[in-house]
């Protein structure tokens, strides 16, 4: 049940944290028009600031996986 693993302060960040990479992942596909005309520099700064959060967010996946037993894949 969803409920046995909100327990965990850091089961709650991974849901806050894969909420905002969500959040940032439909922005940028909204304005992609926009992201195709940046300078390079700033598309390279956009790029590397998307892939430390989406990074970040699997790490917590890894380390979840190992302590609590948590994987989303088991839900379906």
């Amino acid at each position: 049940m969803l409920s046995d693993y909100l327990i965990a302060p850091s089961l709650n960040s991974l849901l806050f944290t894969g909420i905002i990479v969500l959040f940032i992942f439909i922005i940028f596909i909204k304005n992609f028009r926009l992201f195709l005309r940046l300078p390079y520099y700033d598309k390279l700064i956009l790029l590397s600031t998307m892939s430390i959060a989406i990074g970040t967010h699997g790490m917590v996946h890894l380390g979840l996986e190992t302590n609590y037993g948590f994987n989303p894949y088991n839900w379906f």
